[in-house]
């Protein structure tokens, strides 16, 4: 069940992430996430090898999401899951989406340690 829940957690942000650089009308930070920085930063840069998106800009420690663009593999992820798009929030929801498939799948169990 852990596994489900991380799962779906990182398909809504993937698809969060990759919807908003498509529309262009402002650029996702890790304060939308609620991640700090350098976990979005590794997050983006997971999407980028994967083929997800292209162009992200790294000089030293500066990072940008200005010159990136999604790829037809980044396309074709929004074309399969725009279902999401039916409850997809404004920015000041975003974490209560993000983790909506986890309180559903959530049980009275603890996490191993």
């Amino acid at each position: 069940m852990i596994y489900r829940e991380r799962r779906d957690l990182l398909l809504r942000v993937a698809y969060s992430v990759l919807r908003e650089l498509h529309k262009g009308i402002a650029l996702p930070t890790a304060k939308d996430y609620y991640l700090i920085q350098r976990d979005f930063e590794n997050f983006i840069f997971f999407l980028e090898n994967e083929g997800y998106v292209e162009r992200v800009l790294r000089i030293d420690t500066f990072f940008s999401l200005k010159p990136a663009r999604l790829t037809k593999k980044g396309y074709d992820f929004l074309e399969s899951h725009k279902y999401l798009e039916a409850s997809y929030p404004d920015k000041q929801d975003m974490f209560k989406w993000i983790q909506a498939d986890k309180e559903m799948y959530s049980t009275e169990a603890k996490e191993e340690e």
